[in-house]
């Protein structure tokens, strides 16, 4: 039995940061908070619409093939049939933020598609990505300031240790946390009601007080050709030009805007590396062959960068050609037509990473449960994935079209999926403490 809106017809396979499908069951007793997204929203509303009707749902957003398995799948727990009146429910969604374009039930399981179009509008308007606008209401978290060295005098570990720090700041402070940062005889000072300690250590305490959270930060082995951080630092910061130059084609005159970028380009090439390894894991880099295995294993942030780098100058060319009176400014959300919007690649970048960022922040903090793990390395790959996903999308699509009036509607509709990617990326970058470089 299948009822139909609207959908696509092209494949579609998620990346590799959504590879387990995810029950909507999982963290349901986590805090309300403001960065509960407008797919949680919607799957809440299902859950209790199938609660009402005698279901026990289990409510999963697929990985793959999503043309032809939908974008939710709903089980039911207890019952041997799964009854559904799929007009009824389709009818119920169109007053949730994310109306569903389609249902189909085959083997007791009900495959659901999102309307895409009403989709892209709802995700595109809410800029959940954003944080500016919230006023802190989640809780309050407490979490030791960085040690304030400077890099020559700091070792890999202690640098490590710090990058946590900041990077889980970040991302509590971006979830509508307030985060009181101090070091570690003051923050013993602070109440304890309603607060949550979050504590970077080498090694895990037999007995964990009550609101408190130990973040294990594996050791950084060296040896004698990498003695403190600034060496590793400059190390990085001499690969990522000879990458900036010989695979991106960077060509600055300007030497001293040359050193800047390069240093910047060090630094994050040094965190990028300490992240993509899971932080409980000690990274060993006691000899060359070490140094250069941690290296080939995290290529990420010159890819990084470097597409970050590609949007600004897509736009900057956009907003060049509007004030030469070439091109048409993008105009609001509500003036798109998001139905020329097709690609499967369009749908995934919406679908996986915009609609998608506050569960990866929440999952990043653990859910902001004393129990829950707090995985930073989750935001580093959600964003690696993202930058693949677009890499690839504006490769194979032309973004910038001839001023001609049949071809602006879509390239104006592409152009506000790309602004706001580049966007997101641009909060991405500010939580993991990235520097963003807009020119390469």
């Amino acid at each position: 039995m299948f009822v139909y809106i609207a959908r696509e017809t092209a494949s579609i396979r998620l990346s590799t940061v959504d590879r387990a499908a995810r029950d909507y069951n999982t963290h349901s007793n986590c805090k309300a908070n403001e960065m509960e997204g407008i797919l949680t929203k919607t799957e809440k509303l299902l859950h209790s619409y199938l609660q009402d009707r005698g279901h026990t749902p289990v409510i999963k957003l697929l990985d793959k093939n999503l043309c032809q398995m939908g974008d939710l799948l709903v089980q039911s727990k207890a019952d041997s049939t799964l009854t559904l009146d799929e007009q009824a429910l389709l009818t119920a969604s169109r007053e949730w933020p994310l109306p569903f374009g389609a249902i189909s039930i085959a083997n007791n399981v009900a495959h659901i598609w999102f309307d895409r179009v009403s989709a892209f509008r709802a995700t595109l308007a809410e800029k959940e990505w954003q944080a500016d606008a919230r006023a802190p209401t989640a809780g309050t978290i407490y979490i030791e300031a960085p040690t304030g060295k400077e890099w020559a005098t700091m070792t890999l570990t202690e640098f490590r240790a710090d990058m946590l720090r900041t990077v889980v700041k970040n991302c509590f402070q971006h979830a509508g946390y307030t985060v009181v940062q101090a070091g570690e005889e003051q923050l013993a000072d602070y109440p304890t009601a309603n607060a949550t300690r979050v504590k970077i250590v080498q090694q895990k305490s037999k007995a964990v007080p009550e609101q408190c959270i130990e973040l294990l930060c594996g050791s950084v082995l060296t040896g004698s050709e990498i003695q403190n951080a600034a060496q590793y630092i400059g190390l990085r910061a001499n690969d990522m030009q000879l990458i900036a130059q010989h695979r991106y084609g960077l060509r600055l005159p300007d030497v001293c805007k040359l050193q800047r970028l390069v240093s910047s380009l060090g630094r994050s090439a040094a965190m990028v590396d300490m992240l993509h390894t899971r932080h409980t894991h000690v990274i060993d880099m006691r000899s060359q062959q070490g140094i250069l295995r941690n290296q080939c294993s995290s290529k990420g942030a010159s890819f990084i960068m470097y597409n970050y780098a590609r949007l600004a100058s897509i736009l900057r060319k956009h907003t060049e050609l509007v004030e030469q009176g070439a091109g048409t400014a993008i105009p609001p959300v509500a003036d798109i037509d998001f139905s020329l919007l097709t690609d499967p690649d369009e749908w995934l970048l919406l679908y996986a990473y915009l609609m998608r960022f506050p569960h990866t922040i929440q999952q990043t903090i653990g859910y902001g449960q004393p129990d829950g793990r707090i995985a930073p390395y989750h935001l580093l790959n959600f964003t690696l994935c993202l930058i693949k996903c677009l890499s690839k999308y504006y490769r194979r699509v032309r973004i910038l079209t001839e001023n001609r009036p049949r071809l602006q509607p879509v390239m104006l509709a592409r152009l506000y999926l790309i602004r706001s990617l580049f966007d997101m990326l641009r909060v991405i970058l500010n939580i993991l403490d990235l520097e963003p470089v807009e020119e390469m």
